[in-house]
């Protein structure tokens, strides 16, 4: 059946017994309603339509288009949705990685916000630390990824959403513990243990310049997230900066956040993806970010 519009005429005549309160249904005249359905059985090769002289009566043929016909319409238009959902973005797929400081923060709401707004964008989420995420992205392993830092990256497109706050993590043991800021430089030649510059190189050297200057940090051990590096600060083996939110939330009974007086190094919180992406569940997911 080329043309649609011809079963949505027969199953008018079929469901009104009428020709005339069809066409009317329709918004069409009776004549024009008869030569479309005419035209239908002539496509199909059969009588769907016994005429009479009082009118007519269905055909075996016809019966069956009758059954058929609600769910061939339904599906069709069920179809058109799903095509003009999917080049709108508000369906489809999304792939997400978070950082592993992100998917404690707000970011992890905003998700949940996007996922029940818009039920149909299947969005499926992994978890890793930037320059990984930098990665998923380059190999189309995800669509999007949050990421920490200034990126300075050709193929890749940011946008920041936010900034949190860096702070020092000490033992409580430590002299500083009993301070309740410190500043710069109380720390430039403290021990120092940080998570590999590998796993974020940009935001690292941020934080190493802030601090330090021109200078380098004593660093004594390097570990690949936070929890191994409040282990280290909490064996007394050195301080550490460490985001302030999540080093509150993740530092166990012996460890002392510490605020900076002045001056807190602040870590950039952005979306990341590629540079020319068409995908439709991206854009509409920038899109609903930046209005949201």
């Amino acid at each position: 059946m080329d043309d649609l519009r011809r079963v949505r005429y027969f199953l008018a005549v079929a469901e009104h017994r009428h020709f005339g309160r069809a066409a009317e249904a329709l918004h069409i005249t009776q004549p024009a309603l008869s030569q479309q359905v005419k035209a239908l059985e002539k496509e199909l090769g059969v009588e769907l339509l016994a005429r009479t002289g009082r009118g007519f009566v269905m055909t075996p043929a016809g019966l069956a288009l009758q059954a058929g016909a609600q769910q061939l319409l339904s599906a069709a238009a069920d179809l058109e949705r799903t095509v003009r959902a999917r080049a709108s973005g508000t369906a489809g797929e999304l792939k997400v990685a978070f950082t592993r400081s992100g998917s404690d923060s707000d970011i992890s709401q905003r998700i949940r916000s996007f996922r029940k707004e818009f039920p149909d964008i299947d969005v499926s989420t992994i978890t890793g630390w930037t320059s990984w995420n930098l990665d998923l992205l380059e190999s189309g392993e995800v669509d999007v990824a949050f990421v920490r830092g200034n990126i300075a990256h050709p193929r890749v497109e940011t946008h920041l959403i936010g900034l949190q706050e860096a702070a020092v993590v000490v033992s409580k043991g430590h002299p500083l513990a009993e301070k309740d800021a410190v500043e710069i430089g109380d720390i430039v030649d403290e021990p120092i243990v940080l998570w590999s510059r590998q796993t974020g190189p940009d935001f690292y050297d941020e934080l190493v310049s802030h601090i330090w200057g021109d200078g380098a940090p004593n660093l004594v051990a390097e570990e690949s997230d936070a929890e191994q590096v409040l282990d280290l600060v909490s064996s007394g083996t050195g301080i550490s900066v460490l985001d302030r939110k999540r080093a509150t939330r993740i530092a166990h009974e012996n460890i002392v956040v510490i605020p900076f007086g002045t001056n807190p190094p602040q870590i950039a919180i952005q979306i990341a993806w590629m540079r020319g992406s068409d995908a439709p569940a991206l854009a509409h997911f920038l899109e609903w970010w930046r209005r949201a």
